[in-house]
């Protein structure tokens, strides 16, 4: 019996044990133990949800709650945390962290202190410190081009490891991977894979335990295009649609030719070529025209080449050694200066009808003919004859001599000739000639002044003078080089008013409508000594020769003869006269003859539609010349869709002329005037000459009045639109 009461007694007491205990340590924890799996290095968890329940009737206070261990410092709680009351019968949830320093397992207590207990709760905090999860910064190179070889990569970032791998993302290929630190390691990829532009996606794996990847892309482009050349080089105005090549490097299939930055239809033939198809519209108005070529994306855009539209032009090439070039408007012939070495018609002047190249004479001038001047009605030819040293004036249009004018002798004995000779527009009688004792390119000497054979007493030996052209009856400029001159005419002869060094530059200058031109593309204006600005000209590569210049300000064109930026060839370059833009070039390749052309001189208009200058066959004038003679309409008429207005008659100046009078001009005024107008004299053409849209200018000749009558005068304008304007009768007493 007792011991039966003793097992009663040791279970009754048991019992009250257990219930001491828990009420004791009310609060219970889940989860126990706590654990957090394999997590790689140096990246926590994401927090781990612990709860606190309170099992008693009562509420309970929870003091502390704390981390213990040597590897306390890999936990860590995520607040807030439980510290505080809990009621009865209720839980706290808190959150805890694992954030492995090192690899392999990791343990540390969770430690909580309550109210009344005087032995705390420990939780055991379990984790394992994996292989961490790489990071990627940056590649080298970040891009490759379409198409490239097997190409290394560089990849910078941390976290890498010997057993790290790079895959290709979008086929799961694993590429070859070499380790280099854990900040570094380099990979291959295969050039199967850089057969399509875009995005090539890569992960750099670390294996388990823990580890994980880590995703960047290099980005596949299309190389640069580049194009070398274009064949044809250009093509004329007007041409119907037809192809061009265009050749160059790294061309992608659907790459697009694109004409002054829009698309054209485009070919692609291979990497190295295309074909494009500019319109007909598109090759109907002569231009300069941008062209490039882009890749489709993510590709890029070529460099731009310049390609040419040219103007239409029919040229025709005399074998005449000549020496100078003079337009007559009465007559509509340019006369050239021949020398002693064109054989038996040598010593001459010979008369060129520039519409059809024929030369129509031949007149006797005199030992050596050179420069030539023209007076304003083309009664008188003034030429200069070197090998006499004097100037020789002929009665036109009979070429029979009229006076000589002896140019002098310097002290040491040489004679003088004459290196420029230009005639006042006022005084057909009156010329101004720059003096040089070398009849080819030696130092100036004075500027004279004559009146018929007489000199006059005021010379001009003060400033350096090798060219001269008269602004008006009163003022004229000489030039030398880089040195422009303004000088005073009067009825003794002239004086240098003003001088300018530096502003303008290049072998020769033009006066034109109150502006100065030159060689080297400037424009200045003499009446406020500014540089208004400059015609991108270039040079041409023989003997360091600039462009010959020439300006038309009545068509605001000015033209540049010789090789420009514009066109590599020899041809003509139209500029904008007020904007210094090119406009479009005229082809003149075929005078290359294979090499480049020698120097050119005497650029000048003739008529409405035609240019002439005389080319040199030998680099610095060491060989025979040739008279070029260029016909284009659309050269020296600027295109345009405007409609043309019928012209208006209103009046003439003067109003009547004198029958048997010789030539003269005529100012025909009205409205409605173009570049392209045509002056009729009863019923047919006229040589006349554009100055306004209210003025033309027609040049009489005398055999249009030798007997008295009436002349009918009348203007039609080109199409689109224009035509015929009314009569203007003009009487010849």
């Amino acid at each position: 019996m007792n011991r039966k009461l003793r097992v009663a007694v040791v279970c009754a007491c048991l019992v009250l044990t257990g219930t001491l205990a828990l009420a004791a340590v009310p609060v219970a924890v889940f989860p126990n133990p706590i654990e957090f799996g394999t997590v790689p290095l140096n990246l926590p968890t994401q927090p781990v949800p612990v709860f606190l329940s309170n099992t008693s009737t009562t509420a309970v206070t929870v003091t502390s709650i704390t981390i213990a261990g040597t590897s306390s410092g890999n936990f860590a709680l995520y607040s807030p945390s439980c510290v505080g009351t809990i009621s009865a019968n209720q839980s706290c949830q808190m959150y805890m962290t694992f954030d492995p320093s090192a690899m392999g397992n990791v343990t540390a207590s969770l430690v909580i202190a309550e109210t009344g207990v005087t032995t705390a709760i420990t939780i055991p905090l379990q984790g394992t410190g994996g292989n961490p999860i790489p990071t990627i910064t940056s590649l080298s190179p970040p891009t490759i081009y379409l198409n490239s070889a097997t190409t290394s990569v560089t990849i910078n970032g941390s976290g890498f490891l010997s057993s790290s791998a790079v895959f290709l993302q979008n086929s799961n290929t694993q590429l070859l991977t070499t380790f280099v630190s854990a900040t570094q390691i380099k990979t291959q990829i295969p050039d199967t894979a850089l057969s399509n532009a875009g995005q090539l996606f890569l992960s750099v794996t670390n294996p388990p335990p823990g580890g994980g990847p880590a995703t960047t892309s290099v980005q596949v482009i299309a190389p640069d295009p580049g194009i070398n050349n274009v064949s044809p080089t250009s093509i004329v105005a007007g041409t119907p649609s037809e192809p061009i090549l265009i050749n160059g490097q790294n061309f992608n299939s659907g790459a697009k030719v694109q004409w002054n930055g829009i698309g054209i239809p485009t070919t692609y033939i291979s990497s190295t070529q295309l074909q494009a198809q500019p319109t007909t519209a598109e090759l109907a108005t002569a231009g300069i025209i941008q062209l490039t070529v882009t890749n489709p994306s993510p590709g890029t855009i070529s460099q731009t080449v310049t390609f040419n539209v040219t103007y239409s032009i029919n040229i025709t090439v005399l074998d005449l050694p000549a020496n100078d070039l003079v337009w007559d408007p009465f007559a509509q012939v340019i006369y050239a200066s021949l020398p002693s070495s064109y054989g038996p018609t040598g010593n001459s002047i010979a008369v060129i009808n520039p519409s059809t190249g024929a030369v129509t004479g031949t007149f006797f001038a005199g030992s050596e003919p050179a420069k030539l001047a023209l007076d304003s009605t083309s009664k008188y030819l003034y030429v200069g004859l070197n090998g006499n040293g004097s100037i020789q004036r002929l009665n036109l249009p009979s070429f029979t001599p009229d006076i000589d004018i002896p140019l002098g002798n310097p002290q040491n004995g040489a004679p003088y000739v004459a290196a420029a000779i230009a005639v006042s527009p006022t005084n057909s009688h009156t010329i101004a000639t720059a003096l040089t004792q070398n009849e080819c390119c030696g130092s100036p000497s004075p500027l004279e002044f004559f009146t018929d054979s007489t000199k006059l007493a005021n010379s001009v030996t003060t400033a350096q003078i090798n060219q001269i052209d008269f602004a008006n009856g009163t003022t004229l400029f000489g030039y030398l080089p880089n040195i422009l001159s303004e000088v005073a005419v009067t009825a003794t002869g002239g004086t240098v008013t003003k001088t300018w060094e530096g502003p303008v530059t290049g072998n020769t200058f033009q006066y034109s409508n109150g502006l100065i031109f030159t060689s080297n593309g400037q424009e200045f204006n003499p009446a406020t000594g500014l540089l208004l600005g400059t015609y991108d000209v270039g040079t041409n590569s023989c003997c360091g020769n600039s462009a010959e210049v020439l300006s038309n300000a009545t068509l605001n064109r000015v033209f540049a003869l010789g090789q420009t930026p514009f066109f590599n060839s020899f041809g003509i370059t139209s500029y904008n006269l007020s904007e210094f833009t090119p406009l479009a070039v005229a082809d003149l390749s075929e005078l290359n003859l294979g090499v480049n052309p020698g120097p050119t001189s005497k650029f000048m208009q003739w008529g409405t539609n035609g240019l002439a200058f005389i080319l040199t066959a030998g680099c610095c004038g060491n060989t025979a010349t040739q008279v070029v003679l260029l016909q284009s309409p659309t050269l020296l008429l600027a295109a345009s869709k405007t409609v043309s207005p019928v012209p208006v008659l209103k009046s003439s100046s003067p109003a009547i002329a004198t029958h048997g009078a010789g030539n003269f001009r005529l100012a025909v005024r009205g409205s409605g005037f173009s570049p392209g107008s045509v002056v009729t004299w009863n019923g047919k053409a006229h040589s006349a000459s554009y100055v306004s849209p209210t003025e033309m200018t027609v040049y009489v000749t005398a055999a249009a009045v030798a007997s008295t009558g009436t002349a009918n005068i009348a203007v039609k304008n080109p199409t689109p639109g224009g035509g015929k304007s009314n009569i203007l009768a003009f009487t010849i007493k």
